[in-house]
């Protein structure tokens, strides 16, 4: 009776743990399906960001514009020009 119980926990948790990587694996797809974005400062700054959210790049660039360029104000439009969809390698 012991090894019968044993068997089906060990059962249950083979399985529950395939399960898990099966979903995670899904996440990791979806993610990869996603552009990614990428701005830079001009080359005597080399800043660069990139994320797969195209308004947190722009936060991005406008909080560093502001605190490392003196203040600079760069408007939405600006940085979305600043912006380059990167391709996967």
């Amino acid at each position: 009776m012991k090894k019968q119980m044993i068997a089906a926990l060990f059962a249950l948790g083979c399985g529950l743990s395939l399960t898990s990587l099966a979903v995670a694996n899904e996440g990791a797809k979806s993610e990869d399906n996603k552009p990614m974005y990428m701005a830079k400062c001009p080359p005597s700054c080399d800043f660069t960001v990139k994320s797969h959210d195209k308004a947190e790049v722009v936060a991005m660039l406008q909080e560093h514009a502001r605190t490392h360029h003196n203040g600079m104000v760069v408007s939405d439009e600006k940085a979305e020009s600043m912006i380059k969809v990167v391709e996967p390698k």
